[in-house]
């Protein structure tokens, strides 16, 4: 498998793939390699290519090639990557692919090629530039998420191109199914902002159906009583939504409020009408707990209380920890690193990587000269930056 392009999409989507057992040739250009490699954090905010947190998750169990693919030269290496290849998954923008100078029949008929990017290969935005945040904007998530009173806020970190890489990796799966059957492959064109306009379903389903558009949800809780994150003693958690059930008693026992047993909070009319004295009641026995207290404790009660762990919580949860959730790994410039592994469990598949994230161009001579590329030529290829 090769990958082509930089930033997060293909390269998660690779990574998937790799857990999975590809072996997968990531084909950077030379000097900087992927953008990612320059991107934080970095141990003690450091700049390093090597030592880049975001690139050492992404890029495990791969190969790294330089290549100038935008010359004939570096084209025509690429191609007979290629025909060693299953899959090509590539997010260098739309029509760049088609655009670089391959030779004829660079893309075998079995080859399954899969496409990232922002707006999609066709449609009259498929050329315009887009990044993470634009996904959301253009894909509809922007627009419902915040305070309805303050413009739209955008969810942390790059949902989007996560998202659109689990797509990718899932659909390259079942067209490599089908060319083994077939002998035949096929064009895949990933969104990002479909992508994110598909998890938006219910906005457009309630469009669709009555022609209402979803808004950013109110700050009053009225209809929805507890609904919003509450301190804790040492945190937030996110309150239990039996209340809204038949467990009204349970919650009130568990909160040991007396006052939520009054006739007013009974019924969920009631309840509905009294939303904010009931806030302002659970509130101080909230806070007075630990959020993690709170979690246990309420699962000792059924009650769904969560708490809201940051990155510290996630870094030391006993849970993830007893699932093997993290792996360290010895990389030779990065040194011992902590990470998540495999996230999907497979019974025949190890979560541990084989191997850490590549140094840029680490294959490069490995790969070249088990294509046919004489070692001598090396040199020469690399003085005139094609490798």
């Amino acid at each position: 498998m090769v990958e082509l392009g930089g930033g997060i999409a293909a390269a998660y989507a690779a990574r998937l793939l790799a857990d999975f057992g590809a072996s997968v040739i990531k084909v950077e250009p030379p000097g900087g390699g992927d953008p990612v490699r320059h991107a934080g954090p970095f141990p003690g905010d450091v700049p390093h290519p090597e030592k880049s947190a975001h690139f050492l998750y992404l890029n495990f169990n791969k190969r790294s090639v330089t290549l100038d693919i935008t010359t004939v030269t570096g084209a025509a290496l690429l191609a007979r990557l290629l025909a060693e290849a299953d899959v090509l998954v590539e997010n260098l923008g739309a029509g760049r692919l088609d655009a670089l100078p391959l030779p004829a029949g660079a893309l075998p008929e079995r080859l399954t090629v899969c496409s990232i990017s922002p707006y999609g290969q066709d449609g009259p935005k498929a050329g315009y530039l887009g990044s993470e945040i634009s996904a959301y904007a253009a894909g509809g998530m922007l627009y419902i998420t915040g305070d309805p009173d303050r413009p739209p806020v955008k969810h942390g970190l790059n949902q989007a191109g996560h998202l659109a890489g689990v797509n990718a990796a899932a659909a390259v799966l079942a067209a490599v199914m089908l060319a083994r059957h077939t002998g035949q492959g096929q064009r895949i064109d990933i969104s990002e902002q479909e992508t994110v306009a598909q998890t938006v379903f219910p906005a457009l389903n309630i469009y669709s159906h009555t022609g209402g558009v979803m808004k950013r949800a109110p700050s009053e809780r009225n209809l929805l009583i507890m609904s919003s994150p509450m301190p804790a003693k040492d945190g937030w958690v996110m309150p239990s939504y039996a209340g809204l059930g038949g467990e009204w008693e349970t919650l009130a026992a568990f909160l040991e409020e007396p006052q939520l047993t009054e006739e007013r909070f009974l019924t969920p009319a009631g309840r509905e009408a009294n939303a904010e004295e009931i806030d302002r009641l659970a509130g101080p026995r909230l806070a007075a707990r630990s959020k993690h207290d709170i979690f246990h404790q309420g699962q000792e009660w059924r009650l769904t209380f969560t708490a809201i762990q940051d990155a510290e919580d996630l870094a030391n949860c006993p849970h993830l920890a007893e699932r093997g959730f993290y792996i360290e790994q010895h990389h030779p410039v990065a040194g011992t690193v902590r990470m998540p592994g495999m996230t999907p469990f497979a019974s025949a598949v190890s979560r541990s990587p084989v191997a850490p994230a590549p140094l840029l161009g680490e294959h490069t001579t490995a790969v070249l000269t088990a294509l046919g590329v004489r070692a001598e030529d090396l040199p020469a290829l690399a003085a005139a930056g094609i490798i």
